[in-house]
């Protein structure tokens, strides 16, 4: 019996030290960033795109063999002589039923081996070459644009657990200072010190704050369960989150990842162009062939093999390409106008949010001066209360005015955290 309750104390200690554990912001990420099938489909488009480049490279450069093979049988009945004969090839027959002899030539036989070889492909392989590490590099900035969100999705998640989690912090502070107070007051009602009715009333606000507690822990419980839904962690344990303390991020990317993304569409246009321009080259190909080839009966004499060049070139097709030309420009133009409207938007928005973060800094300094004057007055209360000094709904109301101050100086530090997230994001 000792022994199965020995074993019991051990899981049920061994448990509380696991969701006694805490857990950073670091940790959430690292899950998010994993777990992420937008990142997971992007490392697969990399390979697709490695695919791409041999690809190109078979088509550009290496031969294509094929096998053609044909047998044809046009077969007549021959009326020459005294007998209808029927003959697969024709004799020299003059009276007959049948296909032309001029039309037919007797059937077909073919077995072919061909090879055809593109000469002159370097231009063509350079662009398409080009085409594919431009790919590449538009997908790998899609990486980091994604990489980014993430991380300002789940951080700011990860903001709002902390802010429910000081809540409730705050509320079960405030009730530990009224059960003190509770504690207090019950011997100086039996003295007749305080009325019953003054104990009633503690009692009273001991229960809201128990409920607010119960609340608090309620959103700190949605509020996570949204953090691992984003983090992709299927694990429903509750688990403490460390404090968390940004820092601002001035200095500004040498390329960046938003920017970036233009840079590459301007680049895709041109390359676009030159693809579309391909066509117009002159296209040179070496082809030769082997086999059987015969309009008669087929026999080892009719052995052979042929070889020669083929050309292909486009020289007019209604001035499509100028056309193409005129299109791309005006694309590119409006990527410029783009970049700048981003590139001037970014910038106030940026701004915006230090002008923010500055006067949040104000409003904290003045909220720690306004904490400090009432936790002064929560001191000199709790020795006055002692004394019948004060009544009870002075002391509630300054407990109320100290937990609201509580919570407008965790407001006031989460949106700034939130701010640091939201800059910090922007400046990427």
């Amino acid at each position: 019996m000792k022994k199965h309750v020995l074993a019991v104390i051990v899981l049920w200690s061994l448990s509380y030290s696991l969701n006694a554990q805490t857990l950073n912001l670091k940790h959430f990420i690292e899950k998010a960033l994993i777990n992420s099938p937008l990142l997971q489909k992007q490392r697969n488009n990399n390979k697709i795109i490695v695919l791409n480049l041999k690809q190109f490279n078979a088509i550009y450069k290496s031969p294509k063999i094929s096998i053609n093979s044909t047998i044809l049988f046009a077969p007549i009945i021959s009326k020459d002589g005294l007998n209808n004969k029927l003959e697969l090839t024709s004799k020299g027959s003059t009276n007959y039923v049948g296909y032309d002899l001029g039309i037919s030539n007797g059937g077909q036989y073919q077995v072919i081996t061909s090879v055809t070889q593109p000469l002159f492909t370097a231009k063509q392989y350079n662009v398409q070459k080009n085409k594919v590490l431009l790919t590449k590099s538009k997908n790998e900035n899609i990486v980091a644009l994604t990489q980014a969100e993430l991380k300002q999705l789940v951080t700011h998640q990860y903001i709002l657990c902390i802010k429910a989690q000081e809540q409730s912090d705050n509320t079960q502070r405030i009730i530990k200072v009224i059960q003190t107070q509770l504690a207090q007051m019950k011997p100086l009602v039996k003295l007749g010190i305080y009325k019953f009715s003054d104990l009633k009333l503690l009692e009273i606000e001991l229960q809201n704050w128990q409920i607010a507690y119960k609340r608090s822990n309620t959103d700190y419980l949605t509020n996570f369960n949204a953090l691992n839904l984003l983090s992709g962690i299927e694990d429903t344990k509750l688990f403490t989150l460390e404090n968390l303390q940004l820092s601002l991020n001035l200095s500004p990317k040498k390329t960046s990842i938003f920017f970036k993304q233009y840079s590459l569409g301007s680049l895709s246009i041109n390359t676009a162009q030159k693809i579309s321009e391909l066509k117009y080259l002159p296209q040179i190909s070496a082809f030769g062939d082997a086999g059987l080839n015969a309009t008669y009966t087929p026999s080892f004499d009719r052995l052979g093999f042929s070889i020669g060049l083929s050309l292909n070139w486009n020289l007019f097709d209604g001035h499509q390409k100028q056309l193409k030309r005129a299109q791309n420009k005006i694309r590119l133009a409006n990527i410029i106008i783009d970049k700048k409207y981003f590139k001037n938007q970014n910038s106030i928005r940026k701004n915006n949010i230090l002008s923010e973060i500055e006067s949040l800094n104000g409003q904290m300094l003045l909220l720690d001066s306004q904490l400090k004057k009432y936790n002064d007055l929560l001191n000199l209360y709790k020795v006055e209360i002692k004394h019948s000094l004060i009544s009870v709904l002075e002391l509630k109301t300054v407990i109320n005015d100290i937990a609201i101050k509580k919570q407008e100086k965790t407001n006031t530090l989460m949106l700034k955290e939130i701010l640091i997230n939201s800059y910090n994001y922007w400046n990427n």
